[in-house]
């Protein structure tokens, strides 16, 4: 079963080497990702499942390419065969030096969300104390300097999920809409809908570690403990 879970954000700019300058909401946001990772590995997981968004729904191989060098600002940079997507890599990064086993899954941007609740269901059911980590990012669409430019219907939409993060609601995350993620650039919808399908049935205690939008975009990192049974750790 999944006993603790940790979202972070799927911004490339958390993936080691690209931060260029020290710039403080990145130094803020990374300083909440490293928390939220280190209290999920403090629950006495015996392994970590990695979801994040993707091209194809399914495993990824934990050793594949990095993409940090195609992001890096240098010119002629192209893609490697089996590149790791971008979610994916953030997550990876933020488990280096974990001695744990842990596994990448990837969940198709365009696919349905009975599709992610198809994949998420087994990885709630795997023996033992499994922690999630969740790489996920809100609307792009919430200032005029976003990447998808300033759209008011963004701040509801994003409302709704960081209040089902917030408060361990896994039916707040399943009833994500897919148009309406699509429409405002929410690319953690995915992500969350594996989420919802891995975590359903439990009770969690919910605590928010980071909640802006310095760039447009929502990032929360947020982490969940599995209530249901006795926790391990307290919040």
């Amino acid at each position: 079963m999944i006993a603790a879970v940790a979202c972070v954000p799927q911004t490339p700019l958390l993936l080691p080497g690209l931060g260029g300058r020290p710039v403080p909401e990145i130094d803020r946001l990374r300083d909440a990702a490293a928390g939220a990772v280190t209290f999920l590995l403090e629950q006495e997981v015996d392994e970590v499942i990695v979801v994040g968004a993707a091209r194809s729904t399914g495993p990824h191989p934990a050793d594949a390419p990095d993409p940090t060098a195609r992001l890096a600002p240098a010119p002629g940079r192209r893609s490697v065969p089996g590149e790791l997507p971008v979610p994916l890599a953030v997550a990876r990064s933020l488990l280096a030096g974990c001695d744990m086993p842990w596994s990448l899954y990837g969940a198709a941007q365009d696919a349905g969300p009975e599709v992610h609740r198809d994949l998420g269901a087994p990885l709630g059911r795997r023996p033992g104390r499994g922690g999630l980590l969740v790489a996920a990012d809100g609307s792009a669409c919430r200032t005029e300097k976003a990447p998808g430019y300033f759209d008011p219907r963004a701040l509801g939409l994003d409302q709704r999920i960081v209040t089902a993060l917030r408060h361990g609601d896994v039916s707040g995350l399943a009833a994500l809409d897919p148009e309406a993620c699509r429409d405002l650039l929410v690319s953690g919808r995915a992500a969350w809908h594996v989420m919802a399908g891995a975590c359903e049935g439990g009770r969690w205690l919910a605590r928010m570690l980071y909640e802006d939008d310095p760039f447009g975009v929502a990032y929360w990192v947020a982490t969940w403990l599995r209530c249901d049974g006795e926790p391990r750790a307290p919040l």
